[in-house]
């Protein structure tokens, strides 16, 4: 064979490849590709293999390639990323014909294996009462998908998200939750201790002022005594037996007051009050002058209860890991007229003015709250005079009266210890001096990691103060929680002492008005403060308002009503 005819047999060789035995010339079909999913979106975890197997037909070569890279050649292809995220996944089958082309979306999460935390300190221990039931409801993240077991001293007793128990005798005993899922898993133990008798422990601050002529009130909070005896001494002298104790000194000086509380199992405790007794009440109020401003002056103090707004950038919390930072931030925000949230039941703020606010015939002064028609968040009021001169907000506290005292609505020496999470993402638990137990939840519209105040470094904080009871209702026509106004008296509350302006958005400063002729004793008689130094606002309700969170008041400024 010539040179000739060597070339034109080989120019035909592909015409006779693709000729049928028809002698009909027909090109390869172009590939196919057809994915094991239909949507083309896979999702794997983090750490984890996802196999992608499609269907590929007519290709002589096939490319897995990402970012320009190809990963593979072969035509199954195993996926794996210690990382979470979206990764776009190409798959490319060719052959003499042409090409084909799929996309594929892998999204990488996050594991999700359970997580046990329990409404206990650190430590891990409780303490018990013999004979005492007691319900362990812990927070389980991913209970979903869980099984769990309980088991105290190494036997199982249960698989059930809460458990029930109580002992006859006295002695340690050690619980344990486990829960795992495909996951993962977790375990949390408890060392309880069950005691015949609660430790006993009296609660009152043991340092107080009080001005020559007005009456101190003392009443400490008592725990582990069957049926309490008092016993108020001064200098050796048994002055009263009743639990409530009114001190009214005939001369300035100091005075030590000695509390005994004792019952008939022999329980006993003691503690020392400290008083001073200042000069008569007016001696260190500070009268307005005409380089007086209305507005409050500065905060003392802003610690607030966990919340949905706690640590939220939107809600203006930007590096605040300090006390001191909490309080330039809460500073910042009243300054500028924005809100600021005080968390759910218990959290506060303090604030003075650079004068005295003196009581009037009318209101005295106004704490701007951002409420609206079935959106009240109702704060507790407090005022307090400068009693021993120091500047600092140090004295006793008054509660003003609203609508509810005295009623079965109001309840006043309520406490609550509320835990650090130990997860992110997770709700906050809490347990109240009444010996129930909750959460605030954490939800989808505040996605900040923690509703714990981060500038805390305690794993746990008690708030305490007088607590109303929710008025929230469902609205029937439209489903929606209805957060209603008392009747009047309270902090970010549309009652009948609010301004009356129409707005619904939640940002606008809408004032409510104080006397301070409605400052009250703890046995609810009439305070008679001819004038007032400091102003406490505290959130006075302990509920979750199903998907609106927690009740929370807000505040956004306070003014002296008679300048």
């Amino acid at each position: 064979m010539n040179m000739k005819r060597l070339i034109i047999f080989l120019l035909l060789l592909p015409l006779f490849a693709a000729c049928n035995k028809d002698e009909v010339i027909t090109a390869d079909p172009l590939p196919t590709i057809t994915l094991d999913s239909p949507t083309g979106v896979y999702t794997v975890k983090c750490g984890q293999s996802l196999t992608l197997r499609p269907t590929i037909n007519y290709a002589d070569r096939v490319s897995w390639i990402m970012d320009g890279t190809t990963l593979s050649t072969s035509p199954t292809y195993t996926f794996t990323s210690d990382r979470e995220g979206t990764f776009y996944l190409l798959l490319r089958a060719e052959n003499a014909t042409g090409t084909a082309e799929e996309e594929m979306r892998i999204e990488v999460v996050a594991l999700a294996p359970p997580h046990i935390s329990f409404a206990v300190d650190s430590s891990g221990e409780m303490t018990l009462l013999v004979g005492q039931e007691y319900t362990f409801e812990p927070v389980i993240e991913g209970v979903e998908t869980a099984t769990l077991e309980w088991r105290l001293d190494g036997a199982v007793v249960g698989n059930e998200p809460t458990y029930t128990c109580s002992f006859d005798s006295a002695g340690d005993h050690t619980l344990s939750l486990r829960a795992e899922n495909e996951d993962g898993s977790d375990e949390q133990s408890l060392t309880l201790h069950v005691v015949e008798h609660a430790e006993a422990a009296i609660h009152i601050a043991t340092t107080r002022n009080v001005a020559l002529g007005r009456t101190l009130w003392l009443e400490p909070i008592v725990e582990g005594f069957a049926d309490a005896a008092y016993s108020w001494q001064i200098d050796g002298e048994e002055v009263s037996t009743d639990p409530l104790f009114a001190f009214r000194p005939t001369a300035e000086g100091e005075y030590d007051i000695l509390l005994i509380v004792s019952d008939s199992d022999g329980q006993k405790a003691d503690t020392t009050i400290h008083v001073e007794c200042c000069p008569a009440e007016g001696q260190y109020m500070r009268s307005p002058t005409a380089a007086s401003q209305r507005e409050w002056h500065k905060v003392y103090e802003y610690l607030p209860a966990p919340g949905q707004f706690i640590n939220e950038p939107q809600s203006g919390f930007a590096d605040v890991s300090t006390e001191a930072a909490a309080l330039a931030y809460a500073e910042e925000r009243l300054a500028a007229g924005k809100y600021l949230s005080l968390g759910g039941f218990g959290g506060y703020v303090v604030v003075g003015f650079d004068h005295s606010i003196v009581a009037g015939d009318d209101y005295d002064f106004s704490i701007a709250g951002n409420m609206y028609e079935g959106s009240s968040e109702a704060g507790i009021v407090w005022v307090m005079q400068d009693t021993n001169g120091n500047g600092l907000p140090d004295d006793e506290w008054y509660e003003l009266r609203g609508s509810e005292w005295g009623s079965d609505r109001h309840r006043r020496n309520y406490a609550i210890t509320y835990f650090r999470p130990t997860s992110p993402d997770s709700a906050v638990q809490w347990r109240a001096s009444d010996g129930t137990s909750g959460t605030i939840a954490h939800n989808t519209s505040h996605t900040q990691p923690y509703y714990y105040p981060l500038w805390l470094d305690v794993e746990s904080y008690t708030l305490s103060g007088s607590m109303l009871a929710p008025k929230t209702s469902v609205n029937a026509a439209t489903g929606n929680q209805v957060n209603e106004a008392y009747a009047w008296g309270y902090a970010d509350n549309m009652g009948s002492d609010a301004a009356k302006v129409d707005s619904t958005d939640g940002q606008t400063a809408i004032k409510s008005y104080f006397k301070i002729a409605n400052a009250v004793n703890v046995d609810g008689s009439t305070a008679e403060l001819r004038y007032i130094d400091f102003v406490k606002v505290q959130t006075s309700i302990n509920h979750v308002a199903g998907a609106l969170g927690e009740i929370s008041t807000e505040v956004l400024g306070f003014e002296d009503e008679n300048m």
